[in-house]
Formats: C-alpha cells, sequence, structure tokens
C-alpha cells in the first residue's frame, strides 16, 4: 500500500520555512549576499543597509546622487532582481 501524501524532502523543507515564515528573511539574506551580482561593485560599496519586508525592498546609499538615480531607474531593478531569483521577490523599493 503507497501513501499518497509523500513528498520530497525539498517540498518538505520549503514548506516548513514558509510556515515557520523564514522565506522573506531567506530572501532577504539572498539578496544582501548577491547585492554586488545584481547592482554592480560601485552601487555595492555606496550600499549602507538593505531590509525586505512583504515585498518591499528598502535600500540606504550613502549617495544623494546615486540614490536618485536607483530612484529614476526602481523598475528596472525590481526587475533585475526578480530575474535574478527567477521569482517575485520584490514588488517595490524604497530608497534612504
Amino acid at each position: 500500500m503507497s501513501n499518497h501524501n509523500t513528498k520530497s524532502l525539498g517540498e518538505a523543507i520549503r514548506e516548513f520555512i514558509t510556515a515557520m515564515k523564514w522565506d522573506e528573511k531567506i530572501n532577504e539574506t539572498s539578496i544582501i549576499g548577491d547585492w554586488e551580482k545584481i547592482v554592480g561593485r560601485i552601487v555595492q560599496m555606496h550600499t549602507t543597509k538593505i531590509k525586505l519586508k512583504d515585498g518591499q525592498l528598502t535600500i540606504q546609499v550613502d549617495s544623494s546622487a546615486l540614490r536618485h538615480e536607483l530612484h529614476m531607474r526602481k523598475q528596472q531593478l525590481i526587475k533585475r532582481i526578480n530575474d535574478f531569483y527567477h521569482a517575485s521577490i520584490v514588488s517595490d523599493i524604497v530608497l534612504r
């Protein structure tokens, strides 16, 4: 007799992470770790803080000129991040 409720280990882990509400923290940690690959060295050097909450990515930068440039390219940056992870992780960006 087979059990129709069997899941792969990966599925079970994903469900556990979601149930524990760790998925957004894991996504935030991934974005921080991959930030230079996503935005390049110069932007990474001027980024002082990154926070993800409810799909909103808050980015703190130490340059007003860079903050303005990122604001003008906000939709491109959202797309770049989501394309990088092949998932809709970020829905909005706040720059500080």
